[in-house]
């Protein structure tokens, strides 16, 4: 250890005194520091400036108070934080920018430390000061920081009940019972047109809580379609505003590339009192894509499979009729992709055979065992049509 060392060391308790002293002068100073800063604060931000939403008297009240509260942390070594929060909070509803607020901690911080400088060279106490400056520029990071911290926790708070309103709003035009003018202006408040054409999309939840969507809202945005979001009955359902650039057809694209689950789309429709209708389409849609699949699929765009959903008790027997034999086979999985393979090739045992990387005598024999269990032919129309049924209605229900 060094002379000097030993010398900071032993003078330790004397410093600390001598600076707390200072500390004290603060506080007795409080009001004039508070009209300085304030008037630093208005004069370098201009969120503080005259077209503020925050009254002056309340600025100077926080100002006031977060001074006094740095000036007892520092004479006491440990800070109380409810004076920062209080400004966090305050800021936040009057929507103060978060930089304006760590930019006012700043200000403040410098002003009481050149008077601090100020006091402690005419008080021949300066070496003192600077013993501790480590101190006071920690305990003013600290105050900023729980205003920050509050601050966040306004703003969430505030976006939370924003985003509550606006599901709310959407769900009144979903069920239909919002009137002709609260849906007008359910539409202005979400940011979507009052008039134009709009489809109904509906994702299910991901089973792990992940998002089926991600991004989609800017996703869309940037490709020229507005959209509101909510959750209802286990999905998450967006209405989109389409346009002639962005129709119907590619924005299906888009949701289907964006999407981590089953995603359905309606048909489009000009008036906002479609919209139920529009939801019961979406829904339905979803039911048309293989579950556990993903991907976006549009209503209507597969009547067979639509009439099958809108219909899954019949569906189920359709299916038990038809493919009961086969499904019960222990072959069961070759035979029916052999099936839908050889659909896919328009009936060409060929092109199957080379689908399925097998020789077309061996896809000849799985007909004939499909014929066998079935009663039914896959070469003749009428056969062939109630085994195609059969066969979507059991992919369908996630064979």
């Amino acid at each position: 250890m060094t002379d000097q060392q030993g010398t900071l060391e032993s003078d330790g308790g004397a410093a600390r005194d001598a600076a707390i002293d200072l500390f004290s002068g603060l506080i007795d100073s409080a009001d004039l520091l508070a009209d300085a800063v304030c008037a630093q604060i208005v004069a370098g931000e201009q969120a503080y400036g005259a077209q503020s939403l925050l009254p002056p008297d309340v600025l100077r009240g926080i100002v006031g108070e977060n001074i006094a509260a740095l000036a007892r942390a520092f004479i006491e070594g440990t800070a109380t934080l409810d004076a920062p929060r209080r400004a966090g909070r305050v800021k936040a509803e009057h929507g103060i920018p978060m930089a304006s607020l760590l930019h006012a901690y700043r200000l403040a911080g410098l002003q009481i430390w050149e008077l601090l400088v100020t006091r402690s060279v005419a008080s021949q106490k300066f070496e003192a000061l600077l013993l501790v400056s480590g101190e006071v520029w920690g305990m003013i990071d600290t105050f900023s920081n729980a205003a920050a911290e509050e601050y966040r926790a306004v703003v969430d708070a505030q976006d939370r009940r924003n985003q509550q309103a606006r599901s709310l709003l959407l769900l009144s035009v979903l069920d239909g019972s919002a009137t002709p003018v609260e849906a007008g202006r359910a539409l202005r408040v979400l940011g979507l047109p009052e008039h134009g054409t709009y489809v109904l999309a509906t994702a299910e939840l991901s089973s792990t809580g992940a998002d089926s969507l991600p991004g989609i809202s800017q996703t869309l945005r940037s490709a020229g379609v507005t959209s509101a979001w909510t959750t209802l009955q286990g999905d998450q359902v967006g209405l989109l505003a389409v346009s002639p650039e962005a129709g119907a057809v590619a924005v299906r694209a888009t949701l289907a590339a964006a999407a981590t689950t089953r995603v359905g789309v309606s048909r489009p429709f000009t008036q906002v009192a479609g919209a139920p209708d529009a939801l019961r389409q979406a829904r339905m849609a979803v039911g048309c894509v293989t579950p556990g699949g993903i991907g976006a699929h549009s209503y209507g765009a597969a009547p067979l499979d639509l009439l099958l959903v809108a219909q899954p008790g019949y569906a189920a027997e359709l299916r038990q009729s038809v493919l009961g034999g086969v499904l019960a086979a222990q072959d069961a999985d070759v035979l029916l992709q052999t099936l839908e393979e050889w659909f896919a090739a328009d009936g060409s045992t060929a092109q199957t055979g080379r689908r399925l990387h097998c020789h077309r005598n061996t896809v000849l024999y799985r007909l004939a065992r499909i014929t066998e269990l079935t009663g039914r032919m896959p070469s003749r129309p009428t056969d062939a049509a109630e085994l195609h049924a059969a066969l979507r209605a059991t992919r369908l229900a996630g064979r």
